[in-house]
Parts: structure tokens; sequence; C-alpha cells
């Protein structure tokens, strides 16, 4: 326990940090959400002045994300109050499947904020969730190619604040699927270098589900790329 203490600290940092950093969305009763977008389509736009929502949003190239995002995991949360798997959303022209279309997110295992907590205030947490597990994930991987600590969490604070995941807070779907890549990739590692032990290729496996589970496909084709990269300078490096 000695030994391990120290991880267990640089943990925590790994999740203060984060925390930090997304404070007013998660503890300081904000939202991620661009809510006053709402208030350039009507019907809101008809109430914008009641509840001073400006003429301009901030951003309105971040409106997927209450039009879009916010309205699936409603549409998610209504269905699982009804006791019904949300296979097929009703809502949209004379209907169309939903879970098939893979974005929702639905079966990713930190959606369960969704479902717990209003809206408003799990999109921060889930951001700040998932960025915690790519600091771990990144730190695990590389204690494993033998990395000292301090140097580990140097490249796991640089992975998890980086300006691709800042910049993808926005969009649960890309830092839902990114926040796996190093666990995938420490995987490939133990099993090319040591033994394709059952248990590290069955946490290899489960990253990769929860990688395509997230919900972007895009990101999936990326994570198989790199993964695939690398395993293959791995097997022609000499050990």
């Amino acid at each position: 326990m000695r030994q391990r203490s120290p991880d267990f600290f640089i943990l925590i940092l790994l999740f203060l940090l984060p925390l930090g950093m997304f404070f007013q969305q998660t503890l300081g009763g904000r939202t991620l959400l661009p809510t006053e977008n709402l208030y350039q389509y009507e019907p809101y736009a008809t109430y914008r002045e009641v509840v001073r929502a400006p003429d301009v949003p901030h951003n309105h190239l971040l409106s997927d994300l209450v039009l879009q995002n916010m309205q699936w995991k409603a549409f998610i949360r209504e269905s699982i109050a009804q006791r019904q798997v949300p296979l097929w959303n009703s809502h949209q022209f004379s209907g169309i499947p939903f879970m098939a279309a893979g974005q929702q997110s639905t079966l990713y295992p930190l959606s369960i904020l969704y479902y717990v907590l209003p809206l408003t205030a799990a999109y921060g947490w889930f951001t700040v969730l998932n960025l915690w597990l790519a600091g771990v994930f990144m730190y695990l991987f590389m204690r494993g190619l033998g990395v000292i600590r301090v140097g580990a969490t140097v490249s796991a604070v640089t992975y998890q604040l980086c300006g691709f995941f800042i910049a993808s807070a926005v969009f649960p779907m890309i830092t839902g699927a990114a926040a796996w890549l190093p666990l995938l990739l420490l995987m490939t590692e133990l099993i090319i270098t040591r033994s394709a032990r059952p248990l590290w290729v069955a946490i290899g496996a489960g990253a990769l589900a929860c990688n395509i589970f997230a919900g972007h496909a895009e990101m999936t084709i990326y994570t198989l790329l790199i993964v695939g990269y690398y395993a293959a300078a791995s097997l022609d490096t000499p050990k």
C-alpha cells in the first residue's frame, strides 16, 4: 500500500484538474448546455425578450448540443420511465431507428449520468469523468511502458487537458470515445510484448466496446488506425 500511495494521489490529481476546469458546470450551478441558442428558433424565439436571451448567441455552432444531443437524452429518459427500450423514435418524420443510429450513446457506461442526474448538470459531470478516465488510462499506459511516475503524470495531464479534449467538451460522443485510446494501446503493448492473456484481451475488447458505444464512428476509426499502426510498429521493434 505504501508503494501504491503515490499512484492513488496522482489519480486524485487527475480528477481534480478537470473538475477545477469545469467547476462552474458541475458544482457551480451552471450548465454546459448552450441554452441561449434555443431562443433563435420558434417557439422559443417568441419568448427571447421575456427570458432576456441574447439576440445573437455566444456560439451558434454549438446548437447541436441542445437541438439534437439533449433531445436524444430526454427521449432515452422518457423511454426508461415508460420501461421501454428506445429502439424506435416516433417523434421524427413517420418514425426512425434510434439506438441503431449509434450517436445517442445509449449503451455507453458513463451515460448513466444522463439517466440519474438533471440534464443541465449531467453534461458537466460527463465531461469531467471522461477527462479523468483519459488521464488515468494515459498514466497507466505510460507506466506500462516503464515511464517513471513524474513522466507518466505529465503525459496524463497533457492528454486529458489537451486542446482536442477541451474543444470537444461540447461534443460528448467525441470525448467519450477518445478517452479509451490509451487503455487500448496499453492492452496492445501487453499482448504483444508479454503474452495474450485472456484478461488483457477481455479488457481490450471492453475498451473497444466502450469506444464504439460512445457514439462517434469517426473516432472509432481513428482509434483502430492508431492501435493498428502501434501494433505493427511494436511487432517490428526488437524486444
